[in-house]
């Protein structure tokens, strides 16, 4: 019986003082992000559709705090830590579909990031701005080319698209850096047959649209130059975090 009751003075010790430790930890203070509606500027880019469903998401220290979503998916605001470092991440598409849709000669892809940190108990509210990221190209015939058809090979990052025609633009991931070296070759065929060929390299900017200049030549060999625009794409997107 003693032995008994013992045990049992033993187990409502350990118990009350395992409430005490409990008791003792307190809740992580918790502040709030709010994400209203992104925006888009007005530019020469277009794309279909009035709104872009942005993908966003939030790091910290590097570590996803919250994954990729799209910003229509999003259901109310945003809890997090209090605490300092965390970023909120825009991008109108992933790199995979700025590459790949709506056609294999890819889209624009807008992407931003803004630094921001939480306060216990308040809600936040930041913006970020996105601007385009990847480079755009694009084959241009001059006044002098005479030649009644043409095939232009752009090669980057072992991806390839075949130009034929002045209304074909296709988008680049250029990196980290916002820069990356494109390499095309150039055949073209005159209405005797006869062809010219041509080949060369260029630097791709990020932001920009290259423009590949064909021209023609008394002397049977196809000109080339280069012209880039960056009023192209003067785009600016605000994500609106809002209590």
């Amino acid at each position: 019986m003693k032995r008994t009751i013992l045990y049992t003075l033993y187990i409502y010790v350990a118990a009350l003082t395992l409430a005490s430790c409990v008791a003792d930890i307190e809740p992580m203070p918790k502040g709030w992000l709010h994400v209203a509606p992104p925006t888009k500027d007005s530019t020469t880019i277009t794309r279909s559709g009035d709104q872009i469903d942005y993908l966003v998401s939030i790091k910290k220290d590097e570590n996803m705090i919250m994954s990729p979503i799209r910003y229509s998916q999003i259901q109310g605001p945003i809890s997090l830590s209090a605490g300092t470092d965390y970023t909120l991440l825009a991008e109108s598409c992933t790199k995979t579909e700025a590459e790949a849709q709506p056609s294999i000669y890819g889209q624009p892809r807008y992407a931003g990031n803004v630094l921001f940190d939480i306060e216990a108990n308040k809600s936040k509210t930041i913006k970020v701005s996105c601007s385009m990221a990847n480079a755009a190209f694009q084959v241009v015939k001059d006044a002098s080319f005479y030649y009644e058809s043409f095939i232009v090979t752009a090669t980057l990052n072992n991806r390839t698209l075949m130009f034929t025609d002045e209304e074909q633009m296709g988008y680049f991931n250029v990196g980290n850096e916002g820069t990356a070296l494109l390499s095309y070759q150039v055949e073209a065929t005159d209405s005797e047959g006869k062809t010219g060929k041509g080949s060369g390299t260029i630097e791709l900017k990020a932001k920009t649209l290259s423009r590949l200049h064909l021209k023609g030549s008394d002397l049977g060999y196809i000109g080339i130059s280069v012209t880039y625009d960056d009023t192209f794409t003067p785009t600016v997107t605000n994500v609106v975090v809002t209590p």
